[in-house]
């Protein structure tokens, strides 16, 4: 291979080496001007050729024959120079836990607004997301709107936590702002064959959402829980020992001693139902039970439900979560794991970070 065959005069004081391998094209010759590929133009600038000099005195030492070893240096030392040159930089994100693999979206890190509001300002935003919500017809955007304005809810419960409204308390507002959850989850299936990576994303984000407000809802009721409990494991502890002790009954079914201090007089309805079994036996027996026993055993079923919930709705979104690991997996990378132990604050912003990253994946402004 003779050197004149390689040579690409640049000027009239050098040459510049065009490697076999990867030649320069014809866009990259006119991208480039000679002063970006000469280093004559350049004070301190390093050249393409690091084999070649552009002082005059080594000009006969170029149109020389070189050592062979030396010019398959200079060839690939040039080859690599103008690979290197001409690859475009890849534009980073401004968050990417994996930067080296490829992603299906971009997704970005919000910057949250941590500045203290009260329980009015994130009722107005609530409602303004919701109203928003209710004038969509698109089913999955408005789901996605219903999630948002249910987040707002949740940040005003929170904020009455910290200064309750005279109006509502925090459990009731986290009750109503289940009702609305599950209703945005209930308007797109995450099931089925139909159910794309977003529906299943949306729902399990909810579940998450409901899994926590259910568990928060049982921790500010969990007082009157325990009283409960106690009444009515001491009330029936005392019916199981009036059970063994049927000389202190009558036969009306109405007792004959003095009453129990926790056994008050029965209600009418269970009256009527001890007159009705007087007249013929029974095929099972009647146990009357005093109305403020069976409204604190209603209420304290109710409490202590929130429990059976929350771990329910938590197990549909690992279901789910486990159809999507690369998205929950980037999402408790960037905020942090959840659990049913994290704040208020960590729940909505952990939310409001991954329905972002739903909302731009889904391509919904």
């Amino acid at each position: 291979i003779s050197i004149s065959s390689l040579a690409i005069p640049i000027n009239k004081n050098e040459k510049m080496l065009r490697s076999p391998v990867s030649p320069l094209s014809d866009a990259s010759k006119h991208k480039y001007s000679n002063d970006d590929l000469t280093s004559s133009s350049r004070p301190n600038g390093s050249s393409l050729l690091p084999s070649i000099s552009s002082s005059k005195k080594h000009k006969g030492e170029i149109q020389s024959q070189p050592h062979p070893g030396d010019f398959n240096k200079a060839i690939n030392a040039n080859s690599e120079s103008v690979l290197l040159y001409n690859k475009p930089q890849s534009q980073t994100e401004p968050w990417s836990p994996l930067s080296s693999t490829p992603r299906d979206c971009r997704r970005t890190k919000l910057i949250f607004d941590d500045m203290p509001r009260n329980a009015d300002y994130f009722m107005q935003e609530a409602k303004r997301k919701k109203h928003k919500a209710d004038a969509m017809v698109e089913k999955f955007g408005k789901a996605l709107n219903y999630a948002e304005a249910a987040l707002s809810f949740i940040e005003c419960g929170n904020a009455m936590e910290q200064g309750p409204m005279e109006s509502k308390s925090p459990y009731t507002m986290y009750s109503e702002t289940v009702e609305l959850i599950r209703y945005a989850v209930r308007l797109k299936t995450h099931s089925g064959p139909n159910a794309t990576p977003e529906d299943k994303q949306l729902a399990a984000l909810c579940y998450r959402c409901l899994a926590l407000l259910y568990w928060r809802m049982f921790r500010l009721k969990r007082d009157h829980a325990v009283k409960y409990s106690k009444a009515l494991i001491e009330y029936f502890k005392n019916s199981s020992k009036a059970a063994q002790n049927p000389s202190s009954w009558g036969t009306s079914g109405k007792s004959t001693g003095t009453p129990s201090p926790m056994s008050p007089s029965p209600s009418p309805v269970s009256s009527v139902g001890s007159q009705g079994s007087t007249g013929a036996p029974s095929p099972s027996p009647i146990i009357s039970i005093p109305q403020r026993i069976h409204q604190m055993a209603a209420n304290h079923v109710s409490i202590t439900n929130s429990i059976l919930h929350s771990y329910d709705y938590w197990e549909m979104a690992d279901n789910l979560a486990k159809e999507n690991r690369d998205f929950f997996n980037d999402l408790d990378a960037l905020m942090g794991p959840i659990t049913l132990h994290s704040s208020m604050e960590h729940l909505v912003q952990y939310t409001q970070q991954g329905l972002h990253w739903v909302r731009n994946s889904a391509h919904l402004s």
